[in-house]
């Protein structure tokens, strides 16, 4: 009897395709990787100081000009001497950040070596959890401090919409939902959560194995453990970075902000940042109109990063000037589209992590995320190579830690804009 594939089924190997596995989960985010990053975030906390105004002691008169340096507060009722510099201290506290994995002894052992798989087990793991952190990341840089992934747009049973927010939704994720429109609102249910059971993105929607939150319309979602179960304004309880919108919020603060300590209502655009809204003109007038208002605060933005959807507006408005440019970043690159500003050339780019409606204008050197250690801590720091043994179990456990936080040191030289729909 001759030999056929059937027969010698059991000597055969399976034979995968040269080219690597492709990781269909979402890699690139813009301004994380575009983002200052430096360690040496140590102690308890950092102050970080804004002078906001310079002294007034000056006149065309010399006795005026004399007399005004020694001016205060009780006389004039302006906050602050009049001959001094008023600054600010934001003191800046970390949070942190924590994504572990598991493997079986056995599966790490049976993983190594061509012969035995084509992809490590341990590769596929470590390399899968950290892209995780790092699209954890990606979204954060832009939050509140909250961690909102989106706000639901509709509810029908199980059946969530939440529109181009669904970038961030993934399959098996926890969910939690505040209470009405406001992301500062407590959590339903005291944050039981909701499972996803599937995604379609296409759709904007997905399904949840149960609604045991009693998630309704305008709720916002966040995944479970990433904010405190109670409503909240304070920065100091949120438990993610301070991204842009914490550092330049779309709505003004006003009276009483506390902002890591401070008062910003006192000189919003100083201490909070611009923000314009230019949902009445053409696409690239409101462009070029904001950058001119930066650029009288002494701004000089380079960046402008906004969703795959209000990108693809501008494109369309510009038709065929559109000027493409290529940023490379480590191995991997994006394209942006260049506009011409008052202080030179900003680039535009796509990010999946851009709520939609609203762009983001920074000057990237005025913003850090400061960290302790490295930025991704592997669970290495007692030198036992970043692995441990899982207790009664024949198991080994992964670690990986971020501590630090975001700081905008010039928020003057950034806005947000609210753009045409």
């Amino acid at each position: 009897m001759a030999a056929t594939t059937t027969t010698i089924d059991k000597l055969l190997k399976y034979v995968y395709t040269s080219r690597a596995i492709q990781n269909a989960v979402y890699k690139d985010n813009p301004l994380f990787a575009l983002m200052p990053k430096q360690g040496g975030f140590t102690g308890r906390s950092h102050i970080h100081a804004i002078t906001y105004r310079n002294p007034l002691a000056r006149s065309a008169a010399f006795a005026t000009a004399q007399s005004r340096a020694g001016i205060n507060n009780v006389a004039t009722g302006i906050a602050g001497d009049i001959g001094v510099a008023i600054d600010v201290n934001f003191t800046v506290a970390r949070v942190k950040n924590y994504a572990t994995y598991s493997i079986e002894q056995e599966a790490l052992l049976a993983s190594r070596g061509d012969k035995g798989s084509f992809l490590s087990a341990a590769t596929q793991l470590i390399d899968g959890t950290l892209q995780t952190l790092n699209n954890d990341f990606g979204r954060d840089v832009y939050g509140s401090g909250l961690g909102e992934l989106g706000q639901l747009t509709n509810v029908s049973g199980t059946t969530f919409t939440v529109g181009d927010a669904i970038a961030q939704i993934e399959v098996g994720m926890e969910l939690v939902v505040s209470t009405g429109s406001t992301k500062t609102a407590i959590l339903r249910n005291s944050g039981t959560g909701c499972v996803v059971s599937s995604v379609n993105r296409s759709a904007g929607t997905f399904v949840v194995a149960a609604n045991t939150d009693t998630a309704a319309t305008g709720d916002w979602l966040f995944i479970k453990g990433d904010r405190p179960v109670a409503g909240t304004t304070a920065v100091g309880a949120m438990l993610k970075i301070a991204g842009v919108e914490a550092w330049n919020p779309v709505t003004a603060p006003t009276g009483g902000d506390s902002f890591w300590g401070t008062d910003r209502s006192v000189d919003v655009t100083r201490l909070a940042g611009q923000r314009l809204d230019i949902s009445a003109l053409a696409a690239e007038e409101g462009y070029i109109t904001a950058l001119a208002a930066l650029a009288r605060e002494g701004g000089s933005p380079g960046h402008i990063f906004t969703s795959f959807t209000d990108e693809k507006n501008l494109k369309l408005a510009l038709g065929s000037r559109v000027d493409a440019e290529y940023t490379a970043v480590g191995d991997i690159g994006f394209e942006s589209i260049r506009l011409r500003g008052p202080k030179g050339t900003v680039k535009v780019y796509a990010d999946r992590n851009a709520p939609v409606g609203y762009a983001r204008l920074l000057q990237l050197d005025t913003w850090e995320l400061k960290h302790l250690g490295d930025l991704v801590n592997k669970g290495d720091a007692a030198g036992d190579g970043g692995m441990a043994r899982e207790y009664q179990a024949d198991r080994f456990e992964g670690r990986m830690a971020f501590y630090g936080n975001m700081f905008c040191y010039k928020p003057a030289a950034n806005m947000v804009l609210t753009l045409p729909t």
